[in-house]
């Protein structure tokens, strides 16, 4: 398979699974906010800040890594040298992250009251401390299928990741919460389903590298076998060697920008206090913000997210066989449709926002921040792409320095516009914080190599078109609310279709006219 059917492929698979899973997550947090309110979802975001610094020590870098090497190892036919990789990186994974759930349990109290400056949320940092050993095994095993071009099983076990939380907060709402829940319901779910998911990875391993080695006997293929006993075996620490070489700037690079996030995401409820003199009010407003509009803003991320995952080891395979041609091809596709998929969101958000914050969570203000944040879809889409294809090509430091740049801009923005513009000033710096990161990103990216670009195709006609069917459709959502007596919700979602179906076949015919 080419590498461009096989990312095709690999994001298809994991935009599917991304789109039910966030269904799926939609449901859950309609079910949270109307179960344990605005500021209880407020303390849930809020301990994100340290726990994903824990997870990107235990995860990101080892994941990235793992990806990187197995698809280079299959590349050249060393499959006991991948598998062996994935072993020894598992458990050196496993033992930083048991190291690293026993000083966030022991040290949650602390954290809690003079990092976060909420106390109650102790208890949700001890219970999610948990999952770390989970989600460490897990990211290993996926950054094995990812570098494999495989991406079934990680679709899968993120799917189930989302049923089993879903599924484990009713459960827990109707029996250990039914009194009283707040934000460690969540949590707890969230734990639930990051062991359950876990234990299926763990078995899809076993069981496919079981089967694999019968099947390729059972077809009459030996190749399998040939390969593996022609095959070099590299020592232990070799191997270790250069996966750290190559995962541990990763590490830093991602912990780095996770720290100053972590930074800016609890600076946001702290300065928000001095606009509003509440911090209840506060911490409603960042719940809002976070736990309801935000991730309207991320749904069509689920593909954008995707694609950069794939793109990582195909940019690494075909930049280490020298095909320039083909990662010029896939650089200028992909930056295409994100910026497309940015563009036909943004018109969505700006027309629909405010009735779909009234509608799914009945809260006003969650509507008018998915209006308010429209305008940022395709400068978040476009950032994490081209960062991906600049990781692709080893310029991890590269995407380290301006990525905390562009988070150093927003954490300026924060303390000195919040206070003034309140909300808005979070928006003014999201905006300027992508833009300079994504500036620097394309001038790293084109002294690596050119590549084509139309403003016209990928720009202009998407704009014209998102918003020639946002005007159709919002005609039609007005009609039928005047018309017929069904549920908002309905009437949204048929206009809403309508918008998809009319900007894809439009900008489907387009591009086929001009190519």
């Amino acid at each position: 398979m080419s590498d461009k059917k096989m990312i095709f492929t690999g994001t298809l698979i994991l935009t599917l699974s991304g789109f039910l899973s966030r269904i799926l997550g939609f449901y859950n947090r309609i079910f949270l906010s109307n179960l344990i309110g605005a500021r209880e979802l407020g303390i849930y975001h809020l301990i994100f800040p340290v726990y994903l610094l824990c997870f990107t020590l235990v995860c990101h870098g080892f994941e990235t890594g793992i990806s990187n090497m197995i698809s280079r190892f299959y590349a050249i036919h060393q499959r006991n040298n991948a598998h062996r990789l994935l072993r020894l990186a598992c458990l050196c994974a496993l033992m930083l992250s048991f190291c690293l759930s026993f000083s966030l349990y022991k040290s949650s109290g602390y954290l809690g009251k003079y990092l976060l400056k909420e106390a109650s949320t102790a208890k949700s940092l001890r219970i999610a401390s948990l999952a770390l050993p989970f989600v460490a095994v897990k990211s290993c095993i996926h950054g094995y299928y990812i570098g494999r071009n495989k991406s079934g099983v990680s679709a899968a076990s993120q799917l189930i990741e989302q049923i089993s939380r879903v599924g484990s907060i009713y459960l827990l709402s109707v029996s250990v919460y039914a009194l009283s829940a707040d934000a460690s319901l969540a949590v707890w779910g969230m734990v639930i389903g990051e062991i359950i998911s876990t234990i299926y990875t763990v078995l899809a391993y076993l069981f496919t590298t079981r089967l694999h080695p019968l099947i390729m006997n059972w077809s009459g293929r030996n190749d399998y076998h040939l390969s593996a006993v022609h095959e070099m075996m590299l020592p232990s620490r070799r191997i270790l060697g250069e996966f750290f070489r190559f995962s541990i700037p990763l590490t830093i690079n991602h912990f780095s920008v996770t720290a100053v996030n972590s930074l800016e995401t609890m600076l946001i409820p702290f300065v928000l206090t001095f606009f509003y003199g509440s911090q209840e009010k506060a911490l409603e407003i960042y719940g809002t913000l976070t736990g309801m509009a935000l991730p309207f803003l991320f749904f069509p991320a689920t593909i954008t997210n995707s694609l950069a995952v794939m793109l990582l080891p195909a940019i690494s395979s075909s930049y280490k066989q020298k095909e320039m041609a083909q990662i010029k091809y896939t650089i200028s596709k992909s930056l295409h449709y994100c910026i497309v998929i940015g563009i036909f969101s943004s018109f969505a958000f700006l027309i629909y926002g405010n009735a779909l914050g009234e509608t799914i969570f009945h809260s006003s203000q969650a509507g008018h921040f998915v209006y308010l944040f429209a305008i940022l879809c395709p400068f978040m889409y476009v950032a994490q792409t081209i960062s991906s294809i600049l990781n692709g090509f080893g310029r991890t430091k590269s995407t380290l320095y301006h990525n905390l740049l562009g988070v150093g801009i927003r954490i300026f923005f924060i303390l000195c516009m919040i206070p003034i513009f309140g909300i808005r000033g979070y928006l003014y710096g999201l905006l300027t914080g992508y833009s300079v990161q994504i500036l620097l990103d394309l001038i790293a990216l084109i002294k690596i190599t050119s590549f084509p670009f139309s403003v016209e195709k990928t720009l202009l006609l998407p704009a014209a078109l998102a918003l020639l069917g946002g005007w159709v459709s919002e005609r039609l959502y007005l009609w039928l609310s005047g018309q017929f007596s069904f549920p908002p919700v309905y009437i949204l979602a048929i206009a809403g279709i309508f918008y998809c179906l009319l900007f894809t076949v439009s900008q489907l015919f387009f591009e086929h006219l001009t190519c």
